[in-house]
Order: C-alpha cells, then sequence, then structure tokens
C-alpha cells in the first residue's frame, strides 16, 4: 500500500472512521449534537500516546452535496466546458495484483497477462474521450499518478504504451512528475527499461518493511535481500527518483525491527522514503487473522507513537529533508508533487475503474466494477459513478488541509488569500491544544508539536469541522 494516493483510496474507507471523545467524524456521514468541547484534546496526559481515544485514517476534508444521477451529466458537461485553473494532477487506477497483501483493504482484481493488455486498451480509450475538451486539454498537468493496486504487475510492453499514451492525450508540464507505484518482486529490468522508455521519472515501491519474516507473513513475496537487489538495479539506471514505503506498526514489529527499517533504507540511499502509521481494518485479512488469534495484534496507539517519534529523531539525524509529515527527501530528485499537491485543492484527472476525481472542487469516482467500467468506455462514455459539488469554502478548507499537512499553518496568510476571518475563531480551540501539548502559537502561525503531527489527520478533520459550524452559523445569522 502506498499513501501516495491516498485521496482516492482513503475516501473509501469513510465507513471504518473511528469515533472519537464521542464525536462522529464528519467523514462517517454522521451527526452529532455541537459543542466545543467535543473538539477538545484531553489535558493532563502524555498528548503524544492520549491526546485522543484514536485515529482516523481517511483523508479530511469538508464536503458538499451530492449530485443526483440525473443530473450528472448536464453538470459534467459544464465542467468540461471550462479549461483548469490552478495546479492539476492526473491519477491513473490500475486495479490487479498479483497477491492480497493481508494488511490491504484495496485489493480489485487477481492478476493475468491476458488481462494487462484488455485493461490497457481500455484505459486509452477512457483517456480519448475527454480528449476535445476543455477541461482537459487546457492548461498544464504538473503530476502523474498511476496508482493501484499494483501497476508494475502489467506487462512490460503495455507499461510502456500506457505511459506514452498519458504524454499524448494529456498536456504535461515540462517538469511533470510521473510516478508509477508498485512492487519490487517482479519488476525486472524489461519492465524498468519500458517505464524509462514511457517517460516514467518517479518510482514509489511499497517495501513496507526489510524483514523477510514481516513481509511473507503479510503477503510480500520478497525477501529483504531480492528487496535490496532490484533496488539497486532501478537505481543503476540512474534515470528517476526511487522512494520506498515503510510502514510502521505491524504485528511483530518491535521498536528494534522499525529502526532497523529505517536504517536499512538510508543505507540503500534512495531518493527518500515514505513512513505511514499501519491501519488495521476488519475486513481485510490482517483484521481477520488478529480477531481470529492468527496474528499476534497490531502496534497499539502508545506504540505507533513512539515509533513514529523514534522514524522522525532517525531521519532528522540521518539529514533527510521533510516534504511533509510522512515523506521525506534525501536528494533534490525527490520532489513528491503529486501528493503535496492532491492534498490540496489541485484539480485531478481520474482514470481507471474505481479512480476519484477533482475539477474545480467537484468530486467524481468512476465506476469501481471493472467490468462496468470496460462496457462504459466501450461505449463512449466516461464510467462516473458518483459526483459531488463541492462546499462554497472549498478552497479554503483545502488550503487549511494543506497547511496542517506540512505541520504549519499561517492564519493571517489565509484570511488575506481567502477572504475569511479564522483567527477569533479558532482562538479557544487552539488554545485548548496549546495547554494540551498538540500546537505552538507564534504569533498568527500555528506550528504543529511531535505530538500534533502524529495527530495531525484529527487535528485537521476538527478544525475543518469547526470552522465550518462557526462560519456557517455566523453567515445565518
Amino acid at each position: 500500500m502506498s499513501a501516495a494516493i491516498e485521496q482516492n483510496r482513503e475516501e473509501r474507507m469513510d465507513s471504518e472512521a473511528p469515533r472519537m471523545n464521542g464525536m462522529a467524524f464528519a467523514a462517517s456521514g454522521k451527526k452529532d449534537t455541537w459543542t466545543m468541547e467535543k473538539y477538545f484534546a484531553r489535558e493532563g496526559v502524555d498528548p503524544l500516546s492520549r491526546a485522543f481515544d484514536g485515529k482516523i485514517a481517511v483523508h479530511p476534508g469538508v464536503g458538499g452535496g451530492m449530485v443526483p444521477p440525473e443530473e450528472m451529466e448536464a453538470c459534467l458537461e459544464t465542467l468540461l466546458d471550462r479549461p483548469r485553473q490552478g495546479d492539476s494532477v492526473a491519477y491513473i487506477h490500475v486495479p490487479f495484483c498479483e497477491t492480497h497483501c493481508l494488511y490491504c483493504g484495496f485489493y480489485n482484481r487477481g492478476y493475468s497477462r491476458e488481462e494487462s493488455a484488455r485493461y490497457t486498451d481500455a484505459l486509452i480509450d477512457e483517456l480519448r474521450l475527454w480528449e476535445k475538451k476543455a477541461a482537459q486539454e487546457q492548461g498544464p498537468v504538473h503530476a502523474v499518478y498511476f496508482g493501484g493496486g499494483t501497476p508494475t504487475a502489467l506487462e512490460a510492453e503495455d507499461l510502456e504504451r500506457l505511459l506514452k499514451a498519458v504524454r499524448a492525450h494529456l498536456p504535461l508540464a515540462n517538469d511533470c512528475e510521473i510516478t508509477v507505484e508498485g512492487r519490487l518482486h517482479n519488476f525486472g529490468p524489461a519492465k524498468m527499461e519500458a517505464c524509462f522508455a514511457g517517460g516514467a521519472n518517479r518510482f514509489s515501491l511499497g517495501v513496507q518493511s526489510f524483514n523477510t519474516k514481516i513481509r511473507q507473513t503479510m503477503g510480500r513475496l520478497a525477501s529483504r535481500e531480492e528487496v535490496f537487489r532490484r533496488l539497486e538495479l532501478l537505481k543503476s539506471y540512474n534515470q528517476a527518483a526511487v522512494i520506498v514505503d515503510l510502514i510502521f506498526g505491524f504485528p511483530m514489529q518491535s521498536m528494534d525491527v522499525w529502526l532497523d527499517d529505517i536504517a536499512a533504507a538510508c543505507s540503500a540511499e534512495l531518493d527518500g522514503m515514505d513512513c505511514y502509521q499501519l491501519n488495521v481494518y476488519g475486513q481485510t485479512p490482517l483484521g481477520k487473522a488478529i480477531k481470529e488469534g492468527k496474528l499476534p495484534p497490531s502496534a497499539d496507539i502508545p506504540m505507533q507513537s513512539a515509533m513514529f517519534a523514534a522514524g522522525v529523531e532517525a531521519l532528522q539525524k540521518a539529514f533527510y529533508r521533510r516534504l511533509s509529515l510522512t515523506h521525506w527527501a534525501r536528494t533534490s530528485r525527490e520532489r513528491n508533487l503529486y501528493n503535496l499537491k492532491v492534498k490540496g485543492s489541485a484539480n485531478c484527472l481520474a482514470f481507471g475503474p474505481g479512480a476519484g476525481g477533482n475539477l474545480a472542487g467537484w468530486f467524481y469516482l468512476n465506476q469501481s466494477n471493472y467490468q462496468k467500467w470496460q462496457e462504459e468506455v466501450r461505449a463512449g462514455r466516461k464510467p462516473m459513478m458518483m459526483l459531488m459539488r463541492p462546499d462554497p469554502r472549498f478552497y479554503f478548507y483545502r488550503a487549511v488541509a494543506a497547511a496542517l499537512e506540512q505541520g504549519w499553518m499561517d492564519m493571517a496568510s489565509l484570511e488575506r488569500c481567502h477572504g475569511v476571518e479564522i483567527r477569533s475563531a479558532l482562538r479557544p480551540l487552539l488554545e485548548q491544544w496549546s495547554r494540551a501539548g498538540l500546537v505552538e502559537l507564534r504569533g498568527d502561525v500555528v506550528v504543529l508539536t511531535l505530538a500534533g503531527q502524529f495527530w495531525q489527520v484529527n487535528l485537521s478533520q476538527l478544525m475543518q469541522d469547526f470552522l465550518k459550524h462557526t462560519l456557517d452559523s455566523e453567515t445565518n445569522r
């Protein structure tokens, strides 16, 4: 799993969003009586491990209203006639995996060689559907992300022609970041060279752990030694940024094992790494195995918070540059553009079954059923199953989320850019969070402490919900 496609993936996990201090998060779709205290953290406890009852995993945000199915086509046509404004990215969803990793809730389809070509043909046809529309043709695309699933499962010839089709049908910026996500197992020279021939310049590889026992228990096929061999091979081409994902909190993953994972990634001298907390969902094989006693429990919140803190310290000591709270760079090659832009208000052109996109704040979701997606594309229709209109303050709320993703927020700057008065509205909330040890207030700038960084997703969602209630109340007076 890679969080580089968090916006697409996490929006599908909102049914499992936990409750915190009795409050149902906005992402869960449930409402609760509003009181300011529901947004407060615990005081008088260790803020790193006990600020809240639990962490939420869904991408923070404030949604708008669902467009009725009978109005979707007309709304979409209006959106497509408008050129994109501002930053833009594109997301290509590849639904296949050779195996189902135990912790993954996003497994779609088993892989076969024959399906690789059929999928690629359909995806290229989908790229053509909007090629004469202003929303696709006009305005540069700054980052493209091939996620999944496992894009590197595709055959070499299909990887190359899919990458070339994206370059042919999307107006990519001169410095466009083109990321291929994948596994190192079954990713050999032929596929690597096909990706380079197609223009890929960044690889996000789901190592998750270098520990062979943990890898194999979780369904990863390559051993520690094979992982290192494949990383060295990919690096030897010297043509792209090479990034690995690491996860902390696995069953059987002690603090020593976690620190060894970070040390191993550092020793490989990659361009960067991403460090994510494990989320265990009940419907995954891992969740079921733990419930049935076949595997020991995953790390609890206190242990995960300690692992988070230890990871930050280790990477700072190794002089890695922090691009966001979860993304780290060692060289200037790593920019992490897709992740940074998609967490903000960037437009996102989305293709493939189950892919989620955004045009000027209007969020859409492609048909997730693979067969129905193919049928819609063959019929010459964008295979859209959902369209949601934006909140009137969409750009403001996304600016808040993007700022907290970086670990700090300039309230005066947000007010100037968006014309929304927030300093007085947020004062009681921020003062309480400061007492709880989650933020530091430096004039108009809010800075997350180490504990605040660990709880950042909670803080971001709570702040947006708090502001929405406060601002909407003021508007309705």
